[in-house]
């Protein structure tokens, strides 16, 4: 039996969503030519990729819950298209131009259907900041200006009079302001890519999928029914696993949010001067932030390996991380706290691959989900197609996720990482 992968606590995205749409429940067994597991970025993308080559043939696709409670309706809703912030230090010139690239093809794909079926998801190009708590994070940022600069990519330093007017807080020692980033409500944009796909795509939710056999065709039992498909594609994040295939290229790690009520006149400068703004961290263990149009904080912080927190672990998380911000916001000020489940790889590459006669799959976002995911999700269903590219080759050379070894050795090399990352957090490092 293969787990669904539901969480704790609801998406508090998903609760705020204005535009949300009702999943049809499986109720018959299907036939169809091509079957999407995973109605995240990756999967959509896919569905949608398929419908375009192929508007007369059917198509499936299946979640197991319900539209934007699974991982991709859980982010933080950043869409970074120039990754050099993001960019892993030992990545080669090749690779990192071909992240941008795939960055690139993921916002024009979203931007096209976005505008094309004028999705309202609180899409607002207003770039990030990227900012230090620590002397160690300081001078990560003093590389990564150096970064920016050698490419010709602008960029502004914030003074302290900056950090506090801006961000509403003095709990930065340094930041920078990139302007190649767009904010999005995440569930949002998943309701509309849903209520979006063409029409011969059936989608399917509170449908979980607990086994596929056979591949002439693939039988697959969604719920208490079976799907009968040609192709399948596995676009299941950390679940990929479950289902039999890179175990030993991927993990996961629980990151955890909360989202606070819309602030009102009391609170009308807790968050700063910006109408909205973000922030990611240098440091990897720090908190990513957000305020959002209607003057709520998102807040991200907290990791756990393989499995996610109690719901009070959270909240007791989220609030020491937003009193060392905003010392002066409301006890209350979150109204919903959740986990959601990140699939990472050992070397940042993501999977990208045939994994049997006709199954595919597509997994290790490695943080970087809305337009990777929506970019690999679209290659993958070209290479099912035999529809071949220049993106696409490259893809095939820079997805290649590096042996992760197996319990117990990897949960040790797990604890190692993260005891390493918390001592980059401590005051005297990187003095």
């Amino acid at each position: 039996m293969i787990n669904s992968g539901g969480y704790n606590t609801p998406s508090g995205w998903n609760a705020v969503a204005r535009n949300r749409v009702v999943g049809a429940r499986l109720q018959r067994d299907l036939k169809v030519r091509f079957l999407v597991v995973g109605a995240g970025f990756a999967g959509l993308a896919i569905a949608r990729r398929l419908a375009t080559r192929y508007p007369d043939e059917s198509i499936a696709l299946v979640d197991a819950l319900e539209p934007a409670q699974n991982s991709s309706g859980r982010n933080s809703g950043f869409m970074i298209n120039l990754p050099f912030a993001k960019i892993r230090t030992s990545a080669s010139a090749a690779q990192s131009q071909w992240q941008t690239r795939v960055m690139s093809m993921g916002q024009q794909l979203l931007e096209q259907t976005v505008t094309r079926h004028a999705i309202d998801c609180d899409w607002h190009t207003v770039g990030h900041y990227k900012a230090a708590t620590t002397a160690f994070g300081v001078a990560q940022l003093q590389q990564l200006r150096q970064t920016l600069t050698a490419n010709r990519i602008a960029s502004r330093r914030l003074s302290t009079d900056d950090i506090r007017n801006e961000l509403g807080t003095t709990h930065y020692l340094d930041a920078i302001w990139i302007s190649q980033c767009s904010l999005v409500q995440p569930a949002d944009l998943i309701h509309g890519l849903v209520g979006s796909l063409p029409e011969n795509v059936q989608s399917y939710f509170g449908c979980p999928v607990s086994g596929i056999a056979g591949s002439h065709p693939y039988v697959v039992q969604a719920g208490t029914n079976q799907i009968c498909a040609d192709t399948v594609f596995l676009a299941v994040n950390t679940m990929l696993a479950a289902f039999g295939h890179a175990k030993y290229r991927q993990l996961a790690m629980y990151t955890y949010a909360g989202l606070s009520r819309p602030l009102g006149e009391q609170y009308r400068t807790l968050l700063g001067n910006q109408e909205q703004w973000g922030v990611t961290p240098v440091e990897q263990l720090e908190a990513t932030s957000r305020k959002t149009a209607d003057n709520r904080l998102l807040l991200r912080a907290g990791f756990s390996y393989k499995s996610e927190l109690a719901p009070d672990q959270v909240r007791q998380i989220l609030q020491a991380k937003l009193q060392a911000r905003y010392p002066d916001a409301p006890l209350d000020m979150f109204e919903h706290a959740w986990g959601g489940a990140v699939s990472l790889t050992r070397n940042g590459d993501a999977v990208l691959a045939q994994l049997g006669r006709r199954l595919y799959g597509v997994s290790g976002c490695n943080a970087s989900g809305i337009l990777k995911m929506t970019a690999l999700g679209s290659l993958l269903a070209d290479m099912a197609c035999d529809v071949d590219s220049p993106l696409l080759q490259e893809s095939r050379i820079h997805c290649r996720p590096s042996f992760i070894p197996p319990e117990p050795f990897r949960t040790v090399a797990v604890n190692l990482n993260l005891q390493k990352l918390k001592r980059q957090l401590q005051p005297n490092q990187g003095k």
